[in-house]
């Protein structure tokens, strides 16, 4: 008998625990809490000045040292030729004061085939520069692909195309046919990203369906645009246009005028 009730007792301590654990239509109380994902930091891998000439495609982040050969300053930035016995390769960083000769390590991303309007040059490689360091003092540029100089127009878009426009959908759809050719669009910039010495433009015409990105355009600065403004631009199109660092882009517009 006294065997049956302390069965019954453990019995019912076993049930009032698992009814205050929270057994209930809401689901169990001890439920996971949702972490915050944090992404690892970017890996920067040390390289020789050959080894991020000969592959540039093979990192993403990439810290060099070696002593400077010659420096070129545009607004806001200056262009340094960096030597370290294995080759030579051109750093790209805020506006820095180095002699020749100089010993540096900058870090940041390689870029294949920039252009320099300023300049008026192509650089085969360039180091887009997150940090340029002497050892002394360190120059930071952010962000080495840009960064956005104001928020993303969200409201709707609605454009009267200009005579000899063409949509933006038409160019995307159109691109391996119009690759190389001149078009006019006339599009709202719906963000801007500020790099040396051009702007990396998003524009939207309202022609293209949800899934489908807005285009890109390179825009030099020689050009005022900003945020929100309604413009027709005159550009060149560009197609399987790889920057490097996983900057590929099917369709691209280079900007070679702007009303």
């Amino acid at each position: 008998m006294k065997k049956n009730v302390t069965i019954v007792l453990i019995m019912s301590i076993v049930l009032t625990g698992l009814m205050v654990s929270g057994c209930t239509d809401n689901g169990p109380a001890n439920s996971i809490t949702n972490v915050p994902f944090t992404p690892p930091p970017a890996i920067v891998k040390e390289v020789s000045i050959v080894e991020a000439l000969s592959n540039p495609y093979a990192y993403d982040n990439v810290k060099i040292t070696g002593s400077v050969n010659q420096s070129i300053d545009v607004s806001g930035y200056t262009y340094l030729e960096v030597t370290d016995g294995t080759g030579s390769l051109w750093v790209a960083g805020y506006t820095t004061s180095l002699e020749n000769g100089t010993e540096v390590t900058a870090s940041g991303s390689l870029m294949k085939n920039f252009p320099s309007s300023s300049l008026g040059r192509t650089f085969e490689v360039l180091l887009l520069a997150d940090s340029v360091s002497d050892g002394t003092t360190t120059t930071t540029s952010g962000s080495p692909h840009g960064s956005d100089t104001n928020n993303a127009v969200t409201d709707d878009i609605n454009v009267t195309p200009v005579e000899g426009s063409t949509s933006i959908a038409d160019i995307i759809a159109n691109a391996a046919t119009l690759s190389g050719q001149e078009v006019k669009v006339t599009a709202v910039v719906v963000k801007s990203t500020q790099l040396i010495d051009e702007a990396f433009l998003t524009l939207d015409d309202n022609s293209l369906d949800e899934n489908t990105d807005n285009l890109k355009a390179r825009c030099p600065n020689n050009f005022t645009v900003a945020i929100g403004d309604t413009v027709v631009i005159t550009a060149t199109v560009l197609t399987d246009v790889d920057l490097g660092s996983g900057y590929f882009y099917p369709v691209l517009l280079q900007v070679t005028d702007v009303e």
